[in-house]
């Protein structure tokens, strides 16, 4: 159901910056070439197997799979093993909703609130900005991604009716921001979307789009819920070398479906052959083209903008639009090139840590067999360098995925990018990092990375008239160089002033003698209580309990009030004892201790972590 954060693309870019220039893998020369290669990389990054599909305009031009679905069992994937494909599963709850805007039951730009006002939507901008279904859809309506106690549920989940779904936290369907002045990728706004299919229609979801898209595209063994014949059919989701249970998800509308690369295979050729099916328009070409763009976000344009369950992807030879997935044990990929006519569906049933690298590597070796010549990338468009000056400063992540997780983005240092101007050269980097990539212009502030096949970055102006620099990297406001420079070595310092904390028993111990009181308690409760809460918190991901409650999760909620008690404590206490018969050292060492404390208590206490309760978050 993900998509790769904002900091992970900051990386990749970056990482990526030589690449471009690097010579292109050999291409397979036939297909027995392109599934032992492929075969090669499974064995290399301990992947089990992949399902494919080689898609044309007039059909598969071949399924398959390499490796095994079952390592247990020794069961090799076919065309027809079925997997969990994650986030397609938006695709076709999109195309539902075209569908449905096709017939004239429903406009794309009606307020969520006129068609479902029983929804508990807030939205503070709703009078000028209210919550479209485009914006539901297009990922601007401003929600958070799923909250803890959202994520993984009982099977029974899957039959029960969305309404109590959606009552089950509607914190994470609150604005954020004005609805549609940027980016998130938010897993709720498609259950949301999936209760308007069921209020327009009359019908359940599944229903509606087993009748009306799966069953005309030939999909009739795809499901959008568990049975045991499914299972029969299903590969096994590992990670490392353990397979995962099958679990399901409270928002399964955004990520349950369940297909074979041979079915998969019709979604790319609907797509390329702009709505059609046997014959006949399944959803309209002007239908299709609007999915492939954003008509919502403040900021638009670009080749991979997210339209309507589609985005687009400019790693590749050729550009690239479609949709990806991932959940627990997979990772899916279903893309189509329509400048080129072909397509792949690609199906992994792996997430481990190598399984990222077999997923890049495997589309790249498919990319080189689809397209045996890469078409040129858009040409350089001359830019005066008064105006690339304009865009130099930096510029850090504001459009998190989910608030909690704004205070990690904030700390770290892949979440920021600074750009710089060398004569007309465009240059990116993280701060303090030597790698640098260039961005080259192709018009309308419209920027691509040497090698790329179309537009991945824009620069603008918000409306406090911030310049932004926005693409699949993030949404990026301008930051002054001291605010980077600070949360650059902040963190730094205060993690060492904790740790140097855990001796003041000692030096108290030393200086008792002599009459001085250190006064150490308070600070070696900060410093136990600041490195236990992450620890708690890895401890209840590990888990998977971040949503209930247990001992982490308390455990997290009463380290930080301790951190929060203990940080002003001790800053009380150091001031007051800055005249102990103490050497200077050690009692500036001490205050020091305490403003660390005391600063790490205010970041928490600033984005909501202080006392929080996991469990109902």
């Amino acid at each position: 159901m993900r998509r790769l954060g904002a900091c992970v693309g900051i990386a990749v870019v970056l990482a990526a910056a030589g690449v471009a220039n690097a010579a292109a893998i050999a291409r397979p020369r036939n297909l027995d070439e392109l599934k032992a290669r492929i075969a090669r990389v499974l064995d290399e990054t301990r992947v089990p197997g992949v399902g494919l599909a080689l898609v044309g305009r007039d059909g598969v031009l071949w399924a398959g799979g390499v490796g095994l679905a079952d390592r247990a069992a020794k069961r090799p994937v076919t065309a027809d093993t079925m997997f969990r494909v994650g986030s397609i599963t938006k695709s076709f709850v999109a195309l539902a909703l075209v569908k449905l805007s096709e017939e004239g039951r429903l406009s794309l730009d009606a307020r969520v609130s006129s068609i479902a006002p029983e929804l508990a939507i807030e939205n503070r901008w709703d009078k000028e900005s209210p919550i479209t279904v485009a914006e539901l859809l297009e990922h601007t309506a401003g929600f958070d991604d799923m909250h803890f106690n959202e994520l993984y549920a009982p099977l029974a989940v899957e039959k029960m009716p969305l309404g109590q779904i959606l009552a089950k936290n509607p914190r994470s369907r609150v604005a954020r921001w004005r609805p549609g002045s940027r980016f998130s990728y938010a897993n709720p706004g498609y259950t949301v979307a999936a209760y308007l299919i069921e209020k327009v229609s009359g019908r359940s979801w599944v229903d509606y789009i087993h009748d009306e898209l799966l069953v005309p595209l030939g999909m009739t063994s795809a499901a959008l819920r568990w049975s045991p014949e499914v299972d029969r059919r299903l590969a096994r989701g590992y990670v490392g070398d353990e397979a995962v249970p099958y679990r399901a998800i409270w928002h399964h509308p955004a990520g349950n479906l369940m297909a074979s690369p041979r079915e998969l295979a019709a979604l790319v050729q609907l797509w390329l052959n702009r709505g059609r099916v046997g014959g006949r328009a399944l959803v309209s070409a002007a239908g299709m083209e609007r999915t492939e763009r954003s008509e919502t976000n403040a900021f638009r344009g670009l080749d991979t903008d997210y339209g309507l369950g589609n985005y687009g992807d400019t790693w590749q030879r050729a550009r690239v639009r479609g949709h990806d997935g991932g959940i627990d044990g997979f990772l899916s990929s279903a893309k189509y090139m329509p400048d080129r006519g072909v397509g792949y569906v690609m199906l992994l049933n792996s997430t481990s840590v190598n399984a990222g690298v077999a997923y890049q590597r495997i589309r790249e070796l498919i990319a080189e067999y689809l397209v045996p010549e890469a078409p040129a990338p858009p040409p350089r468009v001359e830019v005066p360098v008064e105006e690339l000056r304009g865009w130099a400063g930096d510029y850090h992540v504001a459009n998190p995925r989910m608030a909690l997780f704004e205070c990690l983005e904030r700390l770290d240092p892949r979440t920021t990018m600074r750009v710089r101007v060398e004569g007309s050269r465009v240059l990116v980097s993280r701060p303090y990092m030597s790698i640098e990539a260039e961005l080259i212009p192709i018009g309308g502030r419209r920027f691509r990375l040497a090698g790329h096949s179309g537009s991945a970055f824009q620069f603008g102006r918000d409306r406090q008239g911030r310049r932004v620099l926005v693409g699949w990297t993030g949404y990026q406001v301008e930051q002054p160089a001291w605010v980077t420079a600070f949360f650059h070595y902040a963190p730094t310092a205060v993690v060492w002033l904790l740790l140097s904390a855990l001796a003041l028993p000692l030096a108290a111990l030393l200086w008792r003698r002599r009459g001085a009181k250190v006064g150490w308690w308070w600070p070696l409760v900060a410093a136990v209580s600041f490195f236990a809460t992450p620890w708690l918190f890895l401890a209840a991901a590990l888990q998977q309990g971040l949503g209930e409650r247990n001992a982490y999760t308390v455990g997290v909620c009463a380290a930080t009030i301790a951190l929060a008690v203990s940080a002003a404590a001790s800053l009380v206490q150091a001031l007051a004892r800055m005249g102990q018969p103490l050497p200077i050292v050690l009692r500036l060492h001490r205050l020091a201790v305490a403003v660390a404390a005391s600063g790490a208590a205010a970041f928490f206490f600033y984005y909501g972590l202080v006392g929080i309760r996991l469990w109902s978050y």
